[in-house]
């Protein structure tokens, strides 16, 4: 016989700690891998002036990491700081 009973997510948490359960399903964290980094100090040449008057004067990068397929990928945009408009980028997104 099934019976219809609606818990919210918190007395669920609640009572899954309170019976020592553990769920199958978890989400997958990034796993950063221990790599020789650059730790050198960069200066601070913009100091927060992100308003340029040219294109290409000042370009600046970001670097993502997205699960896709159950596996980490990376995606870094190159963005001009002019019209904040992306002009380039990279990733190791084979066949998607």
């Amino acid at each position: 016989m099934r019976k219809d009973i609606v818990l919210s997510r918190r007395k669920i948490r609640f009572l899954m700690i309170k019976n020592n359960l553990v769920s199958k399903y978890t989400k997958l964290k990034y796993r950063n891998h221990k790599t020789m980094v650059n730790n050198d100090q960069i200066s601070n040449v913009l100091n927060r002036q992100f308003n340029n008057k040219k294109p290409n004067e000042v370009v600046v990068s970001d670097l993502t990491y997205v699960q896709v397929g159950g596996k980490w990928h990376y995606i870094c945009l190159l963005i001009d700081l002019f019209n904040r408009e992306i002009i380039g980028y990279s990733n190791n997104l084979q066949n998607f």
